[in-house]
């Protein structure tokens, strides 16, 4: 099973995940990214609200971010 890291960043502060968590399925990391922002997004924030998903490796998979209030997913191009 793999692990995926879930970093969140909010405007300068950012909270890195250092232990990361085995879930079965890249689908099941997403859902539970998403979890993490709408739970964070409950209490008043701006709209600079991050959560990017890493693998073991540190790579970042994907990016969850609030923008006008709605969540907004995007995944990092490769170079």
């Amino acid at each position: 099973m793999p692990r995926f890291f879930f970093d969140v960043s909010e405007k300068a502060d950012v909270y890195h995940d250092a232990c990361g968590i085995m879930l079965p399925t890249f689908g099941a990391a997403r859902e539970r990214a998403l979890a993490i922002v709408r739970r964070l997004k409950a209490t008043p924030r701006e709209d600079d609200l991050v959560c990017t998903v890493r693998d073991i490796g540190g790579r970042r998979l994907l990016e969850i971010r609030f923008q006008s209030g709605k969540p907004v997913y995007s995944s990092p191009t490769t170079p």
